[in-house]
């Protein structure tokens, strides 16, 4: 399995802040995807009308110590428009595929 640190934040907005926080939210990942160790970052927006969490953003890390030297020039790290429930995760279990389906 692959040893992987995974982040997960939910994120507590009002509708009418969305589209300015998707803008900045974009600047910031584009500025981690450099930083050493991202793997990968995916935002997510709920299809549950009235959800807490409008939007969860995922981010894969080689590790917790490249996410946490990261967070030293996060530019979202005090923003005012929304709430974010930021947790680190450690992949325990996978299930793929059979091998040989489509």
């Amino acid at each position: 399995m692959e040893d992987r640190h995974v982040v997960i934040i939910p994120i507590e907005i009002d509708a009418e802040k969305e589209s300015s926080y998707l803008d900045a939210w974009q600047g910031a990942a584009e500025l981690m995807a450099a930083q050493p160790g991202f793997i990968r970052t995916y935002m997510f927006r709920t299809t549950v009308p009235g959800s807490r969490f409008p939007l969860v953003n995922v981010a894969e890390w080689e590790s917790a110590a490249h996410w946490e030297a990261a967070m030293n020039v996060c530019p979202m790290l005090g923003q005012q428009m929304a709430v974010a429930h930021a947790s680190n995760y450690r992949a325990i279990r996978t299930v793929l595929p059979p091998h040989g389906s489509g």
